[in-house]
């Protein structure tokens, strides 16, 4: 405990860039078009329900989630919690503006096929950093954990049928789904152990 309060000030910096390259992976498949992780398709629906961003749509959902965690058991928020409210949304936005301005013209299939590859691996090298801060995780990512928690069921059940729901509202309120959803919901959780390793090793050395 002593040893994760004297690196406190150093996981919340890892789990703060740990969001923001999430967010930077969530932006290349944005600006593909061809759909998103099954959480973005639920914010990018009611982004385009209430006219505002991809990323203060993120931010009002992750509000709202956790008023209601604090509400059912304040326990499960940590550092994470409000670190993502604006993390991953707001670095999405960014990112992807500067695309828009960078890239003139509309990227032919293979490209955006590329750019769906790369953002699932820096989301996955993001979801690895800020899991080894140990600090919380986001508000969505809770829902599952405390379902689950709370119900008995597994939380690998609860999730999938978390991620399910999230995608059908999400396109019924206008999100986008598509193979970038498809990829994102099946392949982050590999990507994300293939990764692990090298980026625990090489955050090691900042903790100890």
């Amino acid at each position: 405990m002593k040893q994760k309060n004297k690196n406190l000030g150093a996981r919340v910096v890892m789990s703060l860039v740990g969001l923001i390259l999430c967010g930077v992976g969530v932006s290349l498949f944005l600006y593909t078009g061809m759909g998103v992780d099954p959480a973005s398709v639920f914010e990018l629906g009611i982004g385009n329900v209430t006219g505002i961003s991809y990323g203060s749509a993120a931010a009002l959902l992750n509000v709202v989630i956790l008023f209601i965690v604090f509400l059912v058991d304040r326990r499960y928020i940590n550092i994470s919690s409000f670190l993502a409210i604006f993390g991953i949304g707001y670095t999405a936005d960014f990112v992807r503006s500067i695309l828009d301005i960078c890239i003139r013209r509309e990227p032919v299939l293979i490209v955006k096929l590329l750019m769906l590859v790369a953002g699932l691996f820096i989301m996955a090298v993001g979801i690895a950093v800020y899991i080894f801060a140990d600090l919380g995780v986001g508000a969505i990512d809770l829902v599952s954990e405390i379902i689950s928690d709370k119900s008995g069921f597994a939380y690998q059940k609860v999730r999938v049928i978390g991620d399910v729901s999230f995608v059908v509202i999400g396109y019924v309120l206008g999100g986008t789904v598509g193979v970038g959803t498809v990829l994102a919901a099946f392949m982050t959780g590999p990507a994300v152990q293939l990764v692990r390793p090298g980026v625990y090793r090489l955050l090691k050395r900042f903790v100890e």
